[in-house]
């Protein structure tokens, strides 16, 4: 009960400081560049992994991290950073992905406007 307790904790502040994300980055002018903002803090801020110390147990990566890192002698950040890269990796190939697939939809409904035969 008291890990569900705690995770709602971690949801309600997380979503929480998505909202002053998506506030803070209402100014960015790129609508692709805002969104990828928005995806990463998500991704960054609700990824969950493996606490060290405490077998079965799961917390943020990015506090796994800092506290594997800075609070603990023997502590290894290495595999929550390790995480945190991947998915962040992953976040920007669908993110590069879907500019893809944009960019060839707009190419293609140019091609059909125009009335040229498409070679």
């Amino acid at each position: 009960m008291e890990t569900l307790i705690a995770w709602g904790v971690l949801l309600i502040a997380g979503l929480g400081a998505l909202l002053g994300v998506f506030i803070l980055s209402r100014r960015i002018a790129t609508p692709w560049l805002r969104s990828l903002v928005r995806c990463l803090a998500a991704v960054w801020l609700l990824l969950p992994w493996s606490i060290g110390a405490v077998e079965g147990h799961y917390a943020p990566a990015f506090v796994v991290a800092v506290f594997e890192g800075v609070f603990r002698a023997d502590g290894n950040p290495k595999p929550a950073i390790a995480v945190l890269l991947a998915a962040s990796a992953l976040v920007c190939l669908i993110f590069l992905i879907a500019a893809a697939v944009r960019r060839a939809r707009r190419h293609g409904q140019r091609d059909d406007q125009s009335g040229a035969p498409i070679v």
